[in-house]
């Protein structure tokens, strides 16, 4: 928390808000969709079978350079900002 200086009352507040709107998926599917980082995987995995229009991730690095996967745009916190900016 400290190294995004958020307090423990800004973080479970966060939680409180994520449980109300937050849907679960059961039964991910298999994927290979991060050759460098395999644990990512179930990231992306989970985008799919949720059937997510997006999966917004700072990972620039292994999940945002693949652009999309399985019907699931893969992009920045910055980018995401700017499309719902833009709606």
């Amino acid at each position: 928390m400290e190294r995004y200086r958020y307090t423990a009352d800004d973080v479970a507040q966060y939680l409180v808000l994520l449980a109300e709107v937050a849907e679960a998926v059961e039964d991910i599917p298999t994927v290979r969709a991060v050759p460098l980082d395999p644990k990512d995987d179930m990231i992306v995995a989970t985008a799919v079978k949720a059937g997510a229009d997006y999966l917004v991730t700072g990972d620039r690095r292994h999940l945002v350079v693949l652009g999309e996967y399985g019907g699931s745009r893969i992009v920045t916190p910055r980018q995401f900002l700017d499309i719902l900016a833009n709606d």
